[in-house]
């Protein structure tokens, strides 16, 4: 302090600790709280601290005794009186810094967008990033077309080779449950007393088409699938036959299926795989030569094995009770079989009944 500040120590009082005690002449004062002139009022303002709620100073010295303010052995000032002392400043100086962010036509594009043309728009955004920001951009925005490319590609592809894939099975025609790959299943059923078998009844799985044996292989297992996960039991037909011309084995041969209910006993039922209705617009299944060829040819063999009478009849599922099954494309087509019955005799009997009337009739 100078002179005059000195000879008016004697009159500045303070209370330290709820305790008024004048400073003596030998004395400093010290006080680092951050005081200001108010113009309004022509007087010097103490700061307030907010973290104690009083009126603090940083140091203060009493008696050559130097007091530093601040938790915990922090003294606190609860009165502070100034007298015959002008222009008076304690604590650090205040600063205002003034910065210019964005330029006024920056700001305008931020806040009106859609009065600016969608290129001035991109142009203010590229002027506003830095070189770093706007190289990351470029890699991604490269990385991405990369990659787009790579998946049309990729597709292209695999719709090419899938289209162009040799047809190769292990079998030319006869395809058995182990070369699909069937989940094995444990059968109690068989239809040993209505050996060897006079029925045939042909259904449809009105199902995907499969026109390869990768894709028949795959669809089987699907409905295998489904029928082990919704009822509990294999897949219902003794056989299959795959748009691809080849026959595969289900159930197979002298176990009993679920194909045409009262029916499953004494019958082998084949189950050609897609939609053969006609009214099931552009998606209904077309029946091609090579099927029934392989078909009949099949019949023939287990006849040969003597799976099948050489008296065997062959009905549609429709000619035993109400339903759809095989499809009208694929019922015009049996029709025209040699073994097809027409007279819609065993409808509503039993295998028992059935059984005695091929017997009879032969």
């Amino acid at each position: 302090m100078d002179g005059a500040s000195r000879d008016s120590a004697d009159e500045l009082n303070c209370r330290v600790r709820g305790t008024k005690k004048p400073l003596s002449r030998r004395s400093e004062f010290i006080m680092a709280a951050m005081l200001w002139y108010d113009a309004d009022t022509n007087r010097m303002s103490p700061s307030y601290n907010r973290n104690y709620g009083s009126y603090t100073a940083e140091m203060v010295d009493l008696d050559d005794q130097p007091i530093v303010n601040g938790p915990p052995n922090m003294p606190t000032i609860n009165n502070l009186s100034v007298t015959r002392s002008s222009r008076v400043h304690f604590g650090p100086k205040i600063t205002n810094v003034n910065q210019t962010v964005h330029s006024t036509e920056v700001i305008k594009a931020y806040l009106y967008i859609t009065d600016l043309p969608m290129s001035t728009y991109l142009c203010n955004i590229l002027k506003s990033t830095t070189l770093t920001e706007r190289l990351s951009c470029i890699v991604a925005t490269v990385a991405v077309i990369i990659c787009i490319i790579v998946l049309i590609v990729y597709v292209m592809t695999g719709f090419k080779t899938g289209s162009n894939t040799v047809d190769v099975a292990p079998h030319e025609w006869n395809i058995t449950k182990e070369m699909w790959l069937a989940h094995p299943y444990n059968y109690t059923e068989t239809t040993k007393e209505f050996q060897p078998i006079k029925l045939v009844i042909i259904q449809h799985t009105v199902s995907t088409e499969c026109h390869k044996f990768i894709r028949c292989a795959a669809e089987i297992r699907n409905i295998q699938s489904w029928y082990l996960r919704e009822y509990n039991y294999d897949i219902p037909y003794n056989f299959l036959v795959g748009n691809d011309g080849r026959i595969y084995e289900g159930r197979g041969w002298g176990i009993v299926g679920a194909h045409t209910k009262f029916y499953n006993r004494c019958s082998v039922g084949i189950g050609f795989i897609g939609d053969y209705r006609e009214d099931a617009g552009t998606q209904h299944t077309k029946v091609t030569q090579l099927q029934v060829n392989r078909t009949l040819m099949f019949l023939e063999a287990s006849v040969e094995e003597g799976h099948l009478d050489p008296n065997y009849v062959v009905m549609g599922a429709k000619d035993l009770q109400s339903t759809e099954s095989p499809g009208a494309n694929l019922y015009k087509a049996i029709q025209q079989w040699p073994h097809y019955d027409d007279n819609k005799r065993y409808r509503n009997k039993t295998c028992e009944e059935i059984w005695v009337m091929m017997v009879e009739n032969y």
